[in-house]
Formats: structure tokens, sequence, C-alpha cells
């Protein structure tokens, strides 16, 4: 029985919100990705440009989107944060990325939890986004260890929001 991937909605269209990001560098932002993780396979054999792309097409800002798009580039592949300074990305995108990026040897839940302390909306969503597709691949091919460490970062993120809210 061939399994599916669980719908997630993408906001494709240009964000309304007040964003210093420009279409040349979103589009930066794409080329990166791609070359980054240029035939690189994930555990299905699906191209791992694909968890980006659609992490990318989350975001509701284009910051947002730039950070979704480029989220594994340092960790996955050669790319330093230096690297991506020198081809003209926004500090705020390349910061937003170390905060992002999953140091070897850190806890994970200590690494979300370094997210929400950041206070930084943009990794947390970004994050978020990428909890989301994470699970809903996780759900379509039975990845059932996954899932759990998913979802429990995801209910730590959702639980910051609620807590964020009742202050």
């Amino acid at each position: 029985m061939e399994k599916q991937f669980v719908q997630i909605e993408i906001l494709a269209k240009r964000s309304t919100e007040n964003d210093a990001i420009s279409q040349e560098i979103v589009e930066k932002c794409i080329k990166i990705a791609h070359e980054a993780h240029f035939q690189q396979r994930d555990r299905d054999g699906n191209a791992v440009i694909l968890h980006p792309l659609i992490v990318g097409s989350m975001g509701k800002t284009d910051t947002e989107k730039c950070v979704g798009f480029l989220h594994d580039v340092v960790e996955d592949s050669d790319w330093t944060f230096d690297d991506l300074l020198s081809e003209g990305l926004p500090t705020i995108i390349v910061d937003t990325l170390r905060l992002l990026t999953h140091q070897e040897g850190t806890d994970y839940y200590e690494y979300v939890q370094r997210i929400i302390d950041s206070g930084n909306q943009t990794a947390i969503n970004v994050k978020r986004n990428d909890l989301l597709h994470n699970i809903a691949r996780g759900k379509a091919f039975g990845y059932n260890n996954l899932i759990a460490k998913h979802e429990k970062a995801l209910r730590m993120i959702e639980k910051s929001a609620i807590d964020e809210m009742q202050k």
C-alpha cells in the first residue's frame, strides 16, 4: 500500500507584513537550499530539498520563508554561517539560523527550549512549521519514535505560546 503525506496548508502568497526581505533574497535562499541539498535523499529515498521547500512555504513572512528554506542547510551540508553571510544574506536570517541549527551533542529538548527561551518569533514559527511537516512525514511513513519526539517538541512550543498569552 502506498502511503501519502498528510496535507499541510501552504501560504504561498506574498507576505503583506512590513518585511524588509526582497524577492531577490527569497530566490537566493531557495537557490542556496537547492545547492546545499542537491542529490541528498531522506530515509524514504525522496529528495531532501522537498522538506525545506515545504517548511519555507509555510512561512507567513518572507523572513520566515527564507529561514524555513535554509533551516537545515548548515546542519546537513558543508555550508557555514559565514558562507551564508558571504552570499549577502541579511544578518537577521543568519542569526535566526544559528538559533535553529541543532548542535551535535546538545539534547534535542534543550535545543527546542533554547529556541523558545530566545523569544525569536521567526525561529519559533519556523521550528513549529518544521515540526508539523516532520510529524506529517512520520505519520505517512510510520516512524512512531520520530512522531513522539516531534509531538513532544510541538507541545513545548504550544505550551509556551499559551503561557505567553496568559501573562
